[in-house]
């Protein structure tokens, strides 16, 4: 239950810094960009290696992609109000 959780929490993080990431982009923010693919690949890579060496890949894999949704959904939000 504990891997799950952090699996969760990092996988929220992870994708905030990816919709981060591809806005910084947008705005053609080099550095910013560059750091910001750093970590989040970084943390992909991290979380994705630990699923597929425990044996509840599918429950893990599972918890990343609906805290990846969620970490997109909050920083799309954030953007669009900061925007108004």
């Amino acid at each position: 239950m504990v891997k799950i959780l952090i699996v969760f929490i990092l996988g929220l993080i992870e994708q905030i810094l990816y919709t981060a990431y591809l806005i910084s982009v947008d705005k053609r923010q080099v550095y910013k960009s560059s750091f910001l693919m750093l970590i989040y690949m970084s943390l992909y890579l991290i979380i994705v290696a630990w699923a597929i060496k425990d044996a509840n890949t599918i429950i893990l894999l599972t918890t990343y992609a609906l805290a990846c949704g969620l970490g997109n959904l909050v920083t799309m939000k954030w953007e669009t109000r900061r925007k108004k």
